[in-house]
């Protein structure tokens, strides 16, 4: 049996079934209502390494409970799972002591009636290049992550039509020996080559991260390990170079999906942490304005800008409707105080929760824009209250609003902006204090104006900052990354048949 290779930093949804039904009335029981039967179990099974401890993990990367089994003397496994369960976007991991297999598992529906028989699918059947939890798999799994965690993003932000897809076509391209592809699978063959599976007690690192954050292969792995993960041909292999192994792989593929044209997902972040630095290197009090209580939350409030292209207002397509308009401005909070709380539990485009980052996710409307091209503009603010509590002691400045214009910059289908709350430096519009010897202009422009100075004449000053873009992830001032969002995938239509 071939071998099989990739990573995973993997998400799981366990979703409700609605299609269970509730009840069986009438004729089928001869009672108006009858108690409804059990929902027959459905079983995931596969082969890999003999004696491995399986599991599917979830977005953290931990396995979740009772979703386990234990691979047979021949490596054979099952894991039972209730029928009312949805696996998407998940991962499934059988480890030897530090030895770790991976494969991506796109999909398993819940069970569609509770008249459904019981039901096993194959590994291979879930997770297209799978034919066993093995390199290949793991080498598959490895790449989909790391292209991933390079725009931000975890497994739960894909579709599991769009992994399927992937993995069908990262399949091919690995059998028919595409170099980049090569190169990360022969490394993930040599460290798991190189893992001790004699590591019984304790807690033994496992090579590869699952969990969406930090570097894919754990340096504490290599630490730990008895055997310097080196092979012939490849040399010492670092979290570096392989993450390096990983990015020229992510150049060469795409996630094969079709995406929608006329909304996106917008994704808004900010952090009330102190100690951080603000947009001009300078020291950041998140509370100048608001005042501190561990009792309060973070909300985001705001509306479409009046500079956005209105259709009734004599804008040419592409322009907002005023149905647009007024359902966008109602989900930003219609510049009520407190009233759309943000998140820091893990969901709703928060990565990590209780980590003082707070996030929303908002479908807007959207249309593509070509180089200073207006797009769809919003204007908002965070603010840091009680529910209903009204604008003072709870906003992070007074009189300005932060500008964002909705461009897809990265590429990822998504826009996401993370802010320091109350950072005066960034995005403010009227009285931004960024100083001019860091390009500050005192106030905000789009990227599309012409800014005038006082004779009338083209400035050379025009501040912008009023798209998505990198941020500075270690403190160094320095943009270095995406800004992470989560499980927020993007929108997704059905693609046309060819």
């Amino acid at each position: 049996m071939r071998g099989r290779w990739w990573m995973v930093a993997v998400s799981l949804a366990v979703l409700p079934a609605c299609a269970v039904d509730g009840l069986l009335v009438g004729a089928l029981t001869g009672q108006s209502h009858a108690r409804m039967p059990d929902v027959a179990p459905q079983t995931i099974a596969g082969v890999t390494t003999p004696g491995a401890e399986v599991a599917i993990l979830g977005s953290d990367g931990h396995a979740l409970d009772k979703l386990k089994g234990t691979a047979d003397t021949q490596g054979a496994f099952h894991i039972d799972v209730d029928g009312t369960t949805a696996l998407q976007s998940a991962a499934l991991q059988a480890r030897v002591g530090r030895k770790q297999f991976l494969a991506l598992l796109p999909q398993l529906p819940a069970q569609p009636s509770v008249l459904a028989p019981a039901r096993t699918f194959d590994v291979r059947d879930l997770s297209p290049g799978a034919t066993q939890v093995d390199v290949t798999s793991t080498t598959l799994a490895v790449l989909i992550a790391g292209k991933l965690r390079n725009q931000g993003m975890t497994l739960s932000a894909t579709s599991a039509d769009s992994l399927s897809k992937t993995l069908i076509a990262l399949d091919k391209d690995l059998l028919a020996g595409k170099p980049a592809l090569i190169n990360v699978a022969q490394q993930v063959a040599c460290i798991l080559l190189a893992a001790d599976t004699t590591v019984t007690s304790g807690s033994p690192e496992l090579p590869f991260d699952v969990s969406g954050v930090g570097p894919t292969l754990r340096q504490a792995f290599l630490d730990q390990n008895s055997h310097t993960a080196a092979c012939e041909g490849i040399g010492t292999i670092t979290p570096a170079s392989f993450q390096q192994a990983l990015n020229d792989a992510s150049a060469t593929f795409a996630f094969d999906a079709c995406f929608a044209s006329d909304r996106i997902q917008v994704v808004l972040m900010t952090s009330l942490k102190e100690g951080v630095l603000d947009g001009s290197c300078a020291g950041l009090n998140p509370y100048l304005w608001a005042s501190k209580d561990d009792t309060k939350t973070v909300f985001i409030t705001g509306g479409i800008h009046k500079d956005s292209r209105v259709c009734s207002k004599g804008a040419t397509p592409p322009c907002l409707s005023d149905a647009e308009v007024d359902a966008a401005t109602q989900a930003l909070g219609n510049w009520v105080p407190n009233k759309v709380p943000m998140y820091d539990d893990g969901t709703h485009g928060d990565s990590v929760a209780g980590d003082g980052i707070w996030s929303i996710a908002l479908a807007l409307p959207y249309w593509a824009v070509q180089g200073n091209g207006a797009g769809v503009r919003i204007a908002y603010k965070y603010t840091y209250g009680s529910p209903g509590q009204g604008w003072t002691e709870s906003e992070e400045f007074p009189g300005n609003q932060r500008l964002l214009e909705l461009v897809d910059v990265n590429g990822d289908h998504r826009v996401s902006r993370f802010d320091w709350f109350a950072d005066e430096t960034s995005n403010k519009d009227k009285k931004n204090q960024l100083p001019p010897s860091m390009g500050g202009c005192g106030s905000l422009s789009w990227p599309s104006d012409v800014v005038l100075g006082l004779d009338g004449k083209p400035t050379a000053c025009a501040q912008t900052d009023v798209r998505e873009r990198p941020i500075d992830l270690d403190g160094d001032c320095k943009a270095d990354g995406w800004p992470p969002v989560g499980g927020v995938a993007p929108l997704t239509i059905a693609c046309p048949t060819k």
